[in-house]
């Protein structure tokens, strides 16, 4: 009688671990960042957990197409996790998102008729093992995978423990100025193919601030973000940058925004009908 109070005692614990794990879970979210090949899953701007992690091609373009071997650059979503007989696990990620969509729209490659033709684009990006780097010529190489990211299996199974699908996946390359960064974090809301793109991104800094940039790119090179801060609801700072995307001081903004990542607000919903003007 003791052994099955103490077998059900055990079994309720684990249960409880489980659900407190399960909604800690909620506020966990994963920070690639390619300028230092690390893969982090942080909870409220903390670190909890950091690997070394290998991607596509080293380059300052962002991906456009399949097959071009870059690693995306954006704001994601987990949508499945399944095992990989070649890469152990595999953890697919949902590009293309609404920005990728969106700059392809910019470029004219993508028509209101075949919307749902995206192989152009790429598709079965994600997080899988198989080693974070590859040996060539007796040097490790971290940028190996046609565009996925590559962690060893060891700390993918260490990962895994953590994730469940609709988590955030945010991928980024820091190295990049704010601007840069920026143009494939916002939310687009206007765009005219071959002609500009225009987004938008908000964040809840806590109840009484709130951050705004406006992001906006012309095919002739002109690039212009807009900065705003709100405080109990008043504006308390405006700043536009010059021509070419840079603000005065941004590095302060920079770094203080890359921490906060976890703030920006999603959209209730997606305003595509800028695709079908």
């Amino acid at each position: 009688m003791f052994k099955g109070l103490l077998y059900t005692l055990l079994i309720i614990i684990i249960l409880i671990l489980n659900n407190v794990k399960a909604l800690s879970a909620e506020n966990l979210y994963l920070v690639f960042d390619k300028a230092f090949y690390r893969l982090e899953i942080k909870e409220k701007g903390e670190i909890l957990q950091s690997f070394e992690a290998g991607y596509g091609l080293k380059s300052s373009l962002f991906k456009t197409k399949k097959g071009d071997f870059l690693t995306p650059e954006g704001i994601y979503k987990i949508k499945s996790i399944r095992p990989s007989q070649s890469y152990f696990y595999f953890v697919e990620l949902s590009y293309p998102n609404e920005n990728d969509l969106s700059w392809a729209y910019f470029r004219k490659e993508l028509k209101p008729e075949n919307t749902s033709k995206l192989d152009h684009l790429g598709n079965n990006i994600g997080i899988h093992g198989g080693g974070p780097a590859k040996i060539e010529k007796g040097k490790r190489d971290l940028n190996w995978t046609q565009g996925c990211i590559a962690l060893s299996n060891k700390d993918l199974k260490t990962l895994l423990s953590y994730l469940k699908p609709g988590q955030k996946v945010f991928l980024i390359n820091s190295s990049k100025p704010l601007f840069e960064i920026l143009k494939k974090l916002a939310y687009p809301v206007r765009v005219k193919p071959l002609d500009f793109w225009e987004g938008e991104l908000y964040l809840k800094i806590n109840n009484e601030t709130y951050w705004y940039f406006h992001v906006l790119e012309k095919a002739s090179g002109l690039k212009i973000l807009t900065f705003k801060e709100w405080i109990k609801g008043r504006l308390n700072k405006n700043l536009i940058s010059h021509p070419d995307g840079t603000l005065e001081n941004e590095k302060n903004l920079k770094e203080i925004f890359l921490k906060n990542l976890h703030l920006v607000i999603e959209p209730k919903y997606l305003k595509r009908e800028y695709l079908w003007k």
